[in-house]
């Protein structure tokens, strides 16, 4: 069957079509009536009529031709206009046009792509807040005196909601096994189960090759099998390694994007940022760790080199720690109080290593110089703690163990509202064991009379209710 012939206006033909036209009207058909007249007989050319004609068609014809170039031209012309307007930053700029041609296919596919570039550039500026939202929770955690895990759990919670995502983990390597450090989203009893050998599944994978992972359908990679069968991953899940330096720490990842999304490249380079970061504090808090536990041993010999110097006070701190572990247990504080409690006990005086001998193992009554120096050892005990941060409330509890309720002890004169309960604790089994000791310039007391000082006392220098029970259980 013979293929159909389907006439189209000119208005709806391409640019070449009507550059064609538009050359035949202004040149070809001119040109052929001036040569035309040329050969023409000379008498017929000389009938006025005929020559009136051929001019009128020579100037209709190049006048239509040079109509439609200019339509041409024009159209061009706008269109690289509207398209210098889009290349300013006047993304909102649409091209319109009448034609139906090559021009209008053209401005679409310019307004297709400046509706893409201009979603895009919305999705950046989301990204931008979202990451700068993230670090600057996370840099605000970074700079506070919070232990690791709060700020490693403030991290993962951050990122997981940044990411819209339903939950997230970050895990240490412990031998050739990553488990959960902290985690957000995911329950307790199910973290402590977790625990995945280097090179199984995603995570593994990622902790055995040291490469960041984005995995956004489970179901097309079966390394994922193995979080799923934990319960904690189940349709993507973006993964990246903890690296110090070139040492492989753990892993962070976050799992399951909401309202089934895909993880984006964006949402994966922002976790290979945090990643990083989070490397260097686990492995900065470790090095911490380590030169606070030699501190600590330090100060310990310290304590005992206090004891050893003053033989009046042997066996003080110890007998000080039992008493505030009694007391404490008494008015029903947790073990973390009763652990602070402890340590303030045992470290209380040991400021006394910077007090002269003269001073502290003076037989006789101190003068008001030689009181103002002994006063100073309970600044000094604070100054010998304070580089450590895990000791930051003992030596709150070592500068005042010396105060008194009625605010006339020392260093800072405290009254008894501003006092904590420890506090009080430890100022009244400091006292009764002083009391019941010998010192250079006095002997001991019995026990009554230490408990007849602390009922006389109670209320001046002592809590009245830390008194009481004191005395009951003691």
């Amino acid at each position: 069957m013979p293929k159909k012939t389907v006439f189209r206006s000119l208005s709806e033909q391409g640019i070449l079509q009507k550059l064609v036209v538009s050359i035949m009207l202004m040149v070809i058909i001119p040109l052929l009536l001036i040569i035309y007249l040329l050969h023409t007989e000379a008498a017929a050319l000389l009938q006025k009529d005929n020559v009136q004609w051929i001019m009128f068609l020579m100037v209709c014809s190049a006048s239509c031709g040079y109509i439609l170039s200019r339509k041409i031209v024009i159209s061009i012309l706008k269109l690289t206009k509207d398209a210098q307007s889009i290349s300013q930053g006047n993304l909102s700029k649409r091209i319109k046009t009448s034609e139906k041609n090559e021009i209008d296919t053209l401005a679409q596919y310019f307004n297709q792509i400046t509706s893409e570039l201009e979603k895009n550039i919305e999705d950046l500026k989301e990204s931008k807040k979202v990451m700068q939202n993230v670090l600057l929770r996370i840099g605000g955690a970074m700079a506070s005196t919070e232990k690791i895990e709060s700020i490693l759990g403030l991290t993962i919670e951050t990122l997981t909601s940044a990411l819209n995502a339903h939950s997230g983990a970050i895990m240490l390597l412990e031998k050739d096994s990553l488990r959960v450090m902290v985690a957000h989203g995911i329950e307790q009893q199910r973290q402590e189960s977790i625990k995945i050998k280097q090179g199984a599944g995603i995570i593994g994978w990622v902790a055995k090759e040291k490469k960041a992972l984005n995995v956004s359908r489970a179901q097309q990679d079966r390394r994922f099998d193995v979080e799923v069968k934990m319960g904690f991953a189940h349709k993507s899940i973006i993964c990246a390694p903890l690296m110090y330096k070139d040492k492989i720490l753990g892993t962070i990842s976050v799992h399951d994007k909401e309202a089934d999304e895909e993880f984006m490249e964006d949402d994966l380079i922002l976790l290979e940022n945090l990643a990083t970061q989070t490397a260097i504090a686990i492995e900065n808090n470790r090095l911490n760790e380590d030169i606070e536990r030699t501190y600590i041993e330090t100060i310990s010999a310290l304590a005992l080199a206090v004891e050893a110097k003053d033989p009046y006070s042997r066996g003080h701190s110890r007998r000080v720690s039992e008493y505030v572990s009694k007391l404490a247990e008494e008015f029903g504080l947790d073990k973390e109080a009763i652990c602070l409690l402890q340590d303030a006990a045992l470290l209380h005086d040991i400021g006394k290593i910077g007090i002269k001998d003269e001073i502290l193992l003076k037989p006789g009554a101190l003068n008001a110089e030689e009181k103002r120096q002994m006063h100073r050892h309970a600044i000094i005990g604070e100054n010998i703690l304070k580089p450590v941060r895990s000791l930051a409330k003992v030596a709150y509890l070592v500068r005042h163990h010396q105060e008194q309720i009625n605010g006339k002890g020392y260093p800072d004169g405290l009254k008894e509202e501003e006092m904590s309960l420890a506090l009080k604790i430890l100022i009244v089994a400091d006292a009764y064991d002083a009391m019941t000791s010998d010192r250079p310039y006095r002997k001991a007391m019995s026990k009554k009379e230490a408990e007849r000082e602390l009922k006389k006392y109670s209320g001046i220098y002592f809590d009245p209710g830390v008194a009481e029970r004191f005395i009951k259980i003691i």
